[in-house]
């Protein structure tokens, strides 16, 4: 699949060739830019960072991803969030060595307080616990400027070979 990292990659990066391991996060940090039209890019979500077990993505304000009061729609920061995790599933190289991708399979946001009106958001995401099927990750919701926590949401994905995935039962 054109979306993914190059399996030959992949499985150099999964085997413990350092630099393998950095083209393939860069490729992937690449692959999320120019996927052409998908929902983070009508969110104008900016990659911050993307390494092992971690990303951190940017959501700027915008008019229409407000709710009333002028803030951050709790949906919009749990795209954001969903984003991130789909990303940071796939840090892991062995993921696409394999011809895997990954299915949420529970998504829980906790919302702790709004942003400031006109504030960017980071949500930053990092990996619990990677098992054989399950992956369980964190995505912290955070202002930019003041680095207050908005939400922190907990997901968990099915890891499961690509073809079947949109495949009919």
């Amino acid at each position: 699949m054109a979306d993914f990292p190059s399996d030959d990659l992949a499985r150099a990066a999964a085997s413990g060739d350092g630099a393998a391991l950095d083209a393939y996060l860069a490729s992937l940090k690449d692959r999320i830019f120019n996927r052409g039209v998908h929902l983070g890019s009508h969110l104008g979500l900016e990659i911050v960072e993307v390494v092992s077990d971690r990303v951190t993505i940017r959501m700027a304000w915008r008019r229409e991803l407000r709710r009333g009061g002028g803030v951050f729609h709790g949906g919009a920061l749990m795209a954001l969030a969903d984003h991130v995790a789909g990303c940071l599933f796939n840090t892991d190289p062995r993921i696409a060595a394999s011809g895997s991708t990954g299915l949420t399979t529970d998504f829980s946001a906790s919302f702790l307080r709004s942003a400031e009106p006109g504030e960017a958001v980071l949500g930053t995401g990092t990996v619990l616990r990677r098992g054989r099927n399950l992956t369980f990750m964190q995505v912290d919701v955070r202002e930019e400027k003041s680095g207050g926590l908005l939400a922190t949401c907990r997901t968990t994905y099915l890891t499961v070979p690509r073809a079947r995935v949109g495949a009919k039962p």
